[in-house]
């Protein structure tokens, strides 16, 4: 086992310790409420019902909805938003959804739940879930307002926690969002993904694979989900950009990275840029924002393409367990102690102060490049 590896599987050993009892299939989940209240319908709450630890975060169905179909495609000749396949409810509200193994928070706001609007994917890291990851990028409140329906899923439960494992769990995601276009009635120059850790290496996989579909993506703190040793050098890179694995199309990317990132060495998130900057040939850097704590670089194209790296200085409050992430941590999160799920043990909002919200910048991006 390498160094990290070992490391990592130590530490989660630790961590169950230190909370006093065996870790629970998702660690997020210790006290059985998943640190929010199941919604399946809105103005209908699933929290007085007991958890299933085999089905973490399902609003109250212990099956899957049905295996979704990868080839689904948004039907121009759908009038409207309806039902289609793990997707059961197409009404205004917040809804878990269970589909294939993966529970998906799903936030629709009433001119959404009508169609036509914009899709972001907001995926989590190891140990996190949807709610979690929320509560760093704050995309539920944010999203909406702005025209977008936001999809925050949570991976199958492992001893560590939820994990994403690329080989099965990519292709469950991309089916989902695939019936999620066609049941919204996404508008298909909106489609955006972004993800953090373990969620902004399968952000860099859907790209490499899936360009023709996304009109921007984001990915923060790419760490593979498959062996935490492609952390160390020499670094595995989730998109290469090698004529044998290279996005389709050119697509607007906004790629962050924490220059004390204590699980991902910084020198993996440049070595990404690097690979991007030099296959697409774009052009000398610009700072469009900078202080103390960060730099926000852009990278044009001839043909205007824009590619963005955002590198800040921040850190994530030390929990329980004196893990060193260090700058492995989302800046204007929320999911510090005091504000935590029940149970949760492993933080990765940045420590206040930051000079800006996450969620905020990543949805302006977004807003900014819907495909042409």
């Amino acid at each position: 086992m390498h160094t990290l590896d070992r490391w990592f599987a130590l530490v989660m050993v630790a961590m169950s310790a230190a909370c006093g009892a065996p870790m629970t299939s998702d660690p997020l989940d210790a006290g059985g409420t998943g640190g929010g209240t199941a919604v399946t319908d809105a103005g209908r709450s699933d929290a007085g019902a007991p958890l299933d630890a085999s089905v973490p975060f399902d609003a109250g169905s212990s099956a899957d909805a049905g295996v979704v179909d990868a080839g689904t495609v948004v039907d121009a000749g759908v009038s409207g938003p309806m039902p289609v396949g793990c997707i059961t409810t197409v009404a205004a509200g917040h809804h878990a959804l269970r589909c294939d193994g993966i529970t998906w928070e799903l936030e629709l706001s009433p001119a959404c739940a009508r169609g036509g609007c914009g899709l972001v994917v907001d995926v989590h890291g190891m140990t996190m879930n949807g709610n979690s990851q929320d509560k760093s990028t704050k995309l539920r409140s944010l999203g909406p307002p702005r025209g977008f329906v936001i999809a925050q899923p949570t991976a199958p439960s492992t001893a560590l926690g939820p994990s994403w494992t690329p080989g099965s769990d990519d292709p469950k995601v991309w089916a989902f969002l695939q019936q999620l276009r066609t049941a919204l009635v996404i508008d298909p120059k909106r489609v955006h993904m972004t993800g953090f850790s373990q969620g902004g290496a399968m952000t860099w996989r859907m790209l490499c694979a899936h360009a023709d579909v996304f009109a921007s993506v984001a990915p923060v703190a790419a760490a593979d989900a498959q062996s935490l040793s492609s952390n160390s050098p020499p670094f595995v890179l989730d998109c290469p950009f090698t004529p044998a694995r290279s996005p389709s199309r050119e697509v607007p990317v906004l790629q962050m990275h924490g220059a004390s990132d204590g699980l991902v060495p910084i020198a993996k998130g440049q070595q990404q840029r690097d690979a991007i900057v030099a296959a697409w040939n774009l052009g000398a850097p610009m700072v469009v924002s900078s202080d103390a704590q960060h730099t926000r670089t852009r990278y044009t194209s001839a043909s205007g393409l824009v590619v963005e790296y955002l590198q800040h200085a921040y850190a994530v409050t030390t929990p329980y367990v004196p893990v060193p992430l260090a700058g492995h941590c989302i800046p204007g999160g929320d999911d510090l102690r005091s504000n935590g799920a029940l149970g949760q043990t492993m933080f990765f909002s940045c420590a206040p102060p930051n000079a800006f919200v996450w969620g905020e910048v990543v949805l302006q991006f977004f807003v900014d490049h819907p495909k042409p």
